[in-house]
C-alpha cells in the first residue's frame, strides 16, 4: 500500500488570460493560495473561467498575464511535458482511450516516466483497488465494456497512477447519475485522506463544492475571485450578496453536510426497532435523509465499533436546522 503522497502547494499571483479576439478576459486577475494537502473547489457559473484556471497551471493554456507557482516553483520555468507528467488531471469525459486496456490506461504515465514493469503491474493493481474495482475483473476491460462510473474511477486511477503530489480535477463526476456521484465523491475523499495530495477541483455544483472542499473559491464572471474561503465560512458569512444568492437561500441545510451526528447532544439509547442505525460519523445531511425514510423518524447512533451511543429523532435535527438557520440569518 502506497505511503501518504507529499502535497504541493499551489499559488496563483495576479494570473490573467485574455481572449484572443479581444472580448475580454476568460481569468482576470486571480489571486489565491492552495496549501499543500488541501482540496480547493472552484465554483461559479459557466463561462466564469473554471477549466481555464485549471489548463494555466498545466500549462494547457498560458496566462496572458502573472504568475503560477508549483512548490513556490514558476510553472513556465519547467518543460509543460514534465510539469504535466508531475500532475494528475481528471475530465468529465473521463479522456480513456478506447483502443486501449484498464490497465494500459492506468499505466499511461508510469510507463512514459520509465518505471521497471513489476513496479508498473503492482501500481495499476493497487490503484484499481484503491479506487473500488476488482483488479482481476477490470484490468483486461476494454473503458467501452465499463459502465459510466466505473470509467470514472479508472480516470481518477489513472490521475493517481504515477503518484502526483498535485491533481486537477474539472467536473469529474458530473456525467453520472447523483446515487453513482455521491459514491465517488465518498470514495474520492477516503483516497484524499489516505494519499494526502493536493486538489484544484472545478464544479459548477454548490452542495459539491461544500462537500468536497477544504476551501471554496467563487468567481465571478470574468474569472474575478469573489470569495476564498473554508465552506462553513462561505455557508456562514457570504462576502456580498452575489455569493449569497450563488449559495444559496438554504445555507442552514447546506450546513448539515459540514455537522456529523457525533456534533449533537443525543437522547439516550431505547428500544428502537425498524429505526435505522446511524454511524456517528456521518453527516446530519445524511441523518436527517435516514430518518425521513423511517416510519418512526428516530434511530440508534452506533460507534465504529457498532457499540450503541444513543439515539437521535427528526425533531432534533430540526431544531438543529433552525439554530443554523438564525445563525445564517
Amino acid at each position: 500500500m502506497s505511503t501518504p503522497t507529499k502535497g504541493a502547494s499551489v499559488e496563483l499571483r495576479r494570473v490573467s488570460k485574455l481572449y484572443a479576439n479581444g472580448e475580454g478576459a476568460a481569468v482576470e486577475g486571480l489571486s489565491l493560495r492552495v496549501e499543500a494537502g488541501e482540496i480547493c473547489v472552484l465554483v461559479g457559473p459557466s463561462g466564469c473561467g473554471k477549466t481555464t484556471t485549471l489548463k494555466v497551471i498545466n500549462r494547457l493554456v498560458e496566462p496572458s498575464s502573472g504568475q503560477v507557482l508549483v512548490d513556490g516553483q514558476d510553472v513556465t520555468a519547467v518543460d509543460p511535458v514534465l510539469l504535466r507528467r508531475r500532475i494528475g488531471y481528471v475530465i468529465q469525459q473521463v479522456g480513456l482511450l478506447p483502443h486501449r486496456t484498464v490497465a494500459d490506461n492506468v499505466a499511461t504515465v508510469p510507463r512514459l516516466l520509465r518505471w521497471p514493469e513489476p513496479r508498473v503491474r503492482a501500481r495499476v493493481d493497487e490503484l484499481l483497488a484503491l479506487v473500488g474495482l476488482d483488479p482481476g475483473r477490470v484490468r483486461a476491460r476494454y473503458p467501452a465494456q465499463l459502465s459510466g462510473g466505473e470509467r470514472q474511477r479508472v480516470g481518477v486511477a489513472r490521475a493517481l497512477a504515477a503518484e502526483p503530489p498535485l491533481v486537477l480535477m474539472d467536473e469529474p463526476f458530473g456525467a453520472v447519475d447523483p446515487i453513482v456521484r455521491g459514491r465517488l465523491q465518498d470514495e474520492f475523499l477516503r483516497l484524499h485522506q489516505q494519499l494526502g495530495m493536493t486538489v484544484l477541483f472545478v464544479t459548477h455544483d454548490v452542495d459539491e463544492a461544500i462537500r468536497m472542499g477544504t476551501r471554496v473559491a467563487v468567481l465571478r464572471m470574468g474569472g474575478r475571485l469573489a470569495q476564498y474561503s473554508p465552506p462553513a465560512e462561505l455557508l456562514m458569512h457570504p462576502a456580498d450578496d452575489y455569493v449569497a444568492r450563488f449559495v444559496g437561500g438554504d445555507r442552514a441545510l447546506k450546513r448539515l453536510a459540514l455537522l456529523t451526528v457525533a456534533d449533537l447532544r443525543l437522547a439516550p439509547p431505547g428500544l428502537l426497532g425498524d429505526g435505522p442505525t446511524l454511524p456517528a460519523g456521518i453527516t446530519l445531511r445524511d441523518a436527517l435523509d435516514a430518518l425521513l425514510r423511517s416510519p418512526r423518524g428516530v434511530g440508534s447512533v452506533v460507534d465504529g465499533e457498532g457499540r450503541p451511543l444513543g439515539s437521535l429523532n427528526l425533531e432534533a435535527v430540526a431544531a438543529t436546522v433552525r439554530r443554523e438557520a438564525e445563525r445564517v440569518a
